[in-house]
């Protein structure tokens, strides 16, 4: 049997649809003939048919190992059988069988050829972020499942220590034994909210739909649909309960100093709160009567006694602790925002919006001092990776690093346009995780960007760079996004919360 180029192109073409992937599968059509032959074989192909002919094909190269040559039987080997035969088994195989085609430099230009006689090889190193790792994207594995949660967040001080929220009004504090990657569940301690009548849905259903470490790590605060609010301490004992708010509370916010915290509802309610004595000391309602506009969805101190958060028409208000209204407003977001990070060092903010844009303030100023405009949709996440560039995520699916002080793109991914719903800043600063509306996690190597950034020309910044991969991890449960992602303090394990299955580690190293 054979099979031409243009017929396995259309086998993956039906693949890419059957499996949802529209975008993928609109690129190949444009690039091939496939709509031809849909035309002429499309009712005789049936679904699955290009995963049937690869599962053959793996069968027909374990059967090889079964036979010999010169018609003689043998001896089956008696743990080839009990063996798991997989794709990489077959490839391992077929190659002892028949040379390797070699890749290197078959389709690069003659000066790129030479350029690449200079190289070195890809290296095997396990660990991203190693000396060899950007060479290569790995694919990550699951080091351990949790029930399902919305949301996850881990100990900043204990990289073992592991907190999510889920349904049925409970939050769980996990602590693990770590050992060349692995996991194991050594404690879990239930922190439960009462049950009760969800203000949005009316059900009695009481959902933790936020939580946050303080930056001790000594204590963690959990919030509810129903408004409430709860702080325990590291080993889950209750500390002080909270009932100001009506709605779900969708954002926590600790002070440096882990002496307040800041909480914000659907309803675009603010409330300031005394961690030590339980007071609440400022509440701000900032939206417009009768409105049900979301102002937006995040938070931000600036200061051990200042903080910004959402205000009307995509402005930003500046407030104090003490305060009864705000100091001022930072106007040029036309819509929701979205994403905050404050530069302790600079005492610059960096803020993204659903008008797809991503601003810089700098202290003192009301006006912003760089507007990043080049995503089609809105920002999901934005974080500085030093004192000069930034980076952010879109629902475009696209993945930028920009320098304000430059006002230049640096560095640009779009693999394959799917929506990102999250992004991960790891705490050394070196890796960027993304979680897609497909259930993908990927990788970038920060570390990589900024070499490839250093040896770039000074006077060359007319083209981004390509965001260097350095790990992917596939989930298998169709139509199942990504709503969380978070990193532990060593920067070595990631935890992943879906939409409808369960929470994911992966180790990451």
């Amino acid at each position: 049997m054979s099979i031409t180029s243009e017929e396995l192109n259309y086998l993956i073409w039906r693949y890419l649809q059957e499996s949802g992937k529209e975008v993928s599968a609109l690129a190949l059509q444009e690039e091939s003939r496939v709509l031809e032959f849909e035309s002429t074989f499309g009712e005789r192909v049936p679904i699955g048919t290009l995963v049937n002919f690869v599962q053959k094909g793996i069968l027909y190269a374990e059967s090889e190992l079964m036979a010999r040559y010169d018609r003689e039987s043998m001896t089956l080997d008696p743990g080839l059988s009990a063996r798991d035969f997989n794709l990489a088994q077959a490839l391992e195989v077929d190659k002892e069988r028949v040379p390797e085609l070699k890749a290197v430099q078959r389709f690069a230009l003659e000066e790129q050829a030479n350029e690449g006689t200079h190289s070195t090889g890809t290296g095997s190193s396990s660990k991203l972020g190693g000396e060899d790792s950007s060479k290569f994207i790995k694919t990550l594995h699951e080091s351990l499942r949790l029930p399902q949660s919305t949301v996850c967040q881990w100990n900043p001080k204990d990289p073992s220590v592991l907190s999510w929220g889920g349904p049925e009004s409970t939050a769980m504090i996990v602590r693990f034994e770590m050992s060349n990657g692995d996991l194991r569940v050594l404690q879990e301690i239930k922190c439960q909210h009462p049950f009760g009548i969800s203000a949005s849905t009316g059900k009695l259903t009481n959902d933790v739909t936020c939580l946050e470490w303080s930056p001790s790590g000594g204590s963690i605060v959990t919030g509810v649909e129903n408004g409430e609010l709860r702080v325990w301490t590291s080993d889950g004992k209750l500390q002080n309960v909270f009932n100001f708010h009506k709605c779900g509370i969708t954002t926590i916010k600790w002070n440096e100093d882990s002496t307040h915290f800041l909480t914000c509802d659907v309803e675009n309610v603010a409330i300031v709160w005394n961690s030590l004595t339980g007071i609440a000391l400022q509440h701000l309602s900032l939206k417009e009567s009768g409105s049900t506009e979301s102002l937006g969805v995040d938070a931000s101190w600036i200061g051990t006694e200042k903080f910004v958060i959402p205000s009307l028409q995509g402005a930003i208000a500046v407030c104090e602790i003490g305060e009864s209204r705000p100091l001022g407003k930072l106007s040029g977001h036309t819509n929701t925002i979205t994403a905050f990070d404050y530069n302790h060092e600079t005492k610059m903010l960096l803020s993204g919006s659903d008008d797809s844009t991503l601003r810089v303030w700098r202290s003192g100023a009301m006006s912003s001092s760089n507007c990043f405009m080049g995503s089609t949709l809105g920002i999901t996440s934005a974080f500085w990776l030093d004192q000069d560039r930034v980076i952010s995520t879109s629902l475009d699916g696209s993945v930028r690093v920009w320098s304000q002080s430059t006002n230049s793109l640096l560095g640009l991914s779009m693999v394959d346009g799917v929506p990102i719903f999250c992004g991960s800043l790891s705490p050394n600063k070196r890796i960027f995780a993304i979680g897609k509306m497909d259930g993908e996690v990927c990788l970038y190597h920060i570390g990589k960007l900024f070499e490839l950034l250093n040896e770039k020309a000074v006077d060359d910044d007319t083209h981004p760079i390509p965001i260097p991969i350095c790990g992917d991890y596939q989930h298998n449960i169709e139509g199942n996004y990504v709503n969380g992602i978070a990193w532990n303090a060593n920067s070595t394990h990631l935890s992943i919360s879906y939409s409808s299955s369960d929470t994911e580690l992966i180790f990451i190293g």
